[in-house]
């Protein structure tokens, strides 16, 4: 008994020996830490599970009641980067403590205009080991258009620099905390953080060695402006127009469109597989047919609306610049237009973004806007918004890898636009589908909505949700750790396995898992087992 005491005192002494060093390393960081342009603001020393409050986050981030809790014995870093003489990026680093830290650094991005810091997969990252890095992307707040208002260099700091300057710093800090660089390095983004992804490989193709890249906004102006074109197809600013489709009306149309279209995939389960590939005729819609009741059933002028609303959006030479909205899919980033009985955009990019960076106009509003609004936007670009350059040549020569998931119900960023991508990547690159895929890997989630949730089995390791199921942690269900296996032991994802939790509560109760092969190839049940089963689901040639 005695020596056992004596033994728990002795590692009581350790771990206490241990932390003190860690508080010690990390309080010295703050004083001996050299990279330029670089001011560190806060700094501590967090324990696993620490709970941490964050009172300066400003309300469209979750402030300012906002806590996360700390994944790992880590060092804390709020750091601010000089860009310009008039614009700065902020930066947070967790630093795991170096008997913990796995060796490499994971940067993550943004969503929607930015100005919040993902710290739910800098949890995640941080919890394997990685050093994690998050970034406002040069502004605080997701809502809002008075911090780009004659703010050139905060709406470049959004458009292309935010992440290369994370990368930069990052990296450096990393060498400077633990002695030694990074053995390599790591970003994960969705929406807007998928967009950056793939502008950082085209623009800085050394910042990143492997990009896992959700739901990306690539053609980011295009994305954002169909919601006002899709708004104004359907009748509205004007509430009270025979051709406006009001919005309790959507969802008893998309409810149709899935009661029709799910069977063609040979599993009935309210997910349209690949939405892509159908059409939706709305006059089944009409009133006197029978399929919808008399106050949700569609005149003349709405089934012309709704007809609209499913077209592609060319732009006012003609071209076809951004794929039609996806049958299935929720359409409330159009469809949710009044409020208290005045027309008002729930979608609030499109107002934001044109008003502070567009037109720099604090007075403009979306309730005209056209084609030529959009076409103006994507004549000054600014900030290099507008990430569809599909010359990833450089990221390609030097090694690179990139995972990209896109969700076929996503109601944001319709999935045609990823398939467009990839399809444009292997063009530029001349490459044959083989070749592609040697370092560029798509993956479709049918039923997942905009970068999580929806009824599919939609979990694969997804950047910005948190936690990851600790049951699940392998290549073969985490995106992030096949990334990591593709990148440093050659071996690619030949699939990945999704995961539907009961009432979406991650790591809980199992419903159901689905194989996802990598794009061409698609996902298609055998017939023969149930459908819940990862098992029963392979890898076919798209019919067709």
């Amino acid at each position: 008994m005695a020596l056992l005491t004596k033994s728990v005192v002795i590692l009581l002494g350790v771990v206490a020996h241990q932390v003190v060093c860690s508080i010690d390393t990390c309080a010295s960081l703050v004083t001996s830490i050299s990279i330029p342009n670089t001011t560190i603001i806060a700094h501590n020393y967090l324990p696993n599970g620490t709970n941490i409050a964050l009172p300066g986050t400003v309300e469209s981030c979750g402030g300012p009641d906002l806590t996360v809790n700390s994944t790992a014995d880590l060092c804390r870093l709020v750091l601010v980067v000089s860009t310009t003489a008039s614009s700065e990026v902020q930066l947070e680093a967790w630093l795991p403590d170096p008997e913990i830290w796995n060796g490499r650094l994971l940067a993550t991005g943004n969503g929607g205009i930015g100005g919040c810091i993902d710290y739910a997969t800098m949890q995640n990252g941080a919890g394997l080991g990685f050093a994690a890095f998050g970034t406002n992307a040069g502004h605080n707040g997701s809502v809002g258009y008075e911090f780009f208002l004659n703010q050139p260099e905060v709406i470049n700091n959004f458009g292309h620099r935010a992440i290369h300057v994370e990368a930069e710093v990052g990296k450096e800090l990393v060498r400077q905390y633990y002695g030694t660089e990074a053995t390599k390095n790591y970003y994960a983004g969705c929406s807007t953080g998928g967009r950056q992804g793939f502008q950082n490989a085209n623009l800085y193709p050394e910042d990143f060695d492997g990009l896992l890249l959700g739901s990306p906004g690539i053609n980011w102006l295009h994305i954002v402006a169909s919601k006002g074109i899709l708004a104004r197809r359907i009748g509205w600013p004007f509430l009270n127009s025979s051709a406006y489709v009001r919005p309790e009306q959507w969802s008893a149309i998309v409810e149709a469109q899935i009661r029709q279209l799910d069977p063609l995939d040979g599993v009935v389960d309210g997910i349209i597989d690949e939405p892509t590939k159908h059409r939706f005729d709305p006059m089944s819609l009409a009133c006197g047919a029978g399929v919808l009741n008399g106050s949700m059933c569609l005149s003349p002028q709405q089934i012309e609306s709704v007809r609209k609303a499913y077209e592609p959006i060319a732009s006012t030479s003609g071209q076809i610049v951004y794929p039609a909205f996806e049958l299935g899919s929720k359409t409330d980033v159009f469809s949710e237009n009044q409020k208290n009985g005045t027309a008002q955009l729930s979608y609030t990019i499109l107002q934001d973004f044109w008003r502070g960076a567009i037109y720099n106009d604090s007075n403009w509003t979306p309730n005209s806007f056209s084609e030529s609004d959009m076409d103006f936007a994507l004549e000054t670009n600014p900030g290099q918004v507008n990430a569809d350059d599909t010359d990833l040549s450089s990221f390609h020569r030097r090694g690179g890898k990139i995972i990209s998931y896109h969700g076929r119900n996503d109601e944001t960023v319709t999935s045609a636009l990823s398939e467009q991508f990839f399809v444009g990547v292997q063009s530029a690159l001349n490459l044959t589908l083989e070749e592609i895929h040697d370092f560029y890997r798509l993956f479709f989630l049918p039923g997942m909505h905009h970068c999580s949730g929806g009824l599919g089995a939609w979990s694969i390791g997804n950047a910005q949700k948190y936690p990851y199921d600790k049951k699940l942690l392998d290549p073969d269900h985490n995106a992030l750790l096949a990334l990591v296996e593709w990148v440093e032991n050659g071996a690619a994802p030949k699939t990945l396995i999704g995961t539907k939790y009961e009432n979406d509560s991650m790591g809980g109760s199992i419903i159901a898992q689905r194989t996802y092969c990598p794009y061409p190839i698609v996902s298609k049940w055998n017939k023969v087992n149930d459908t819940s089963l990862a098992t029963s689901w392979d890898c076919v040639l798209p019919e067709g």
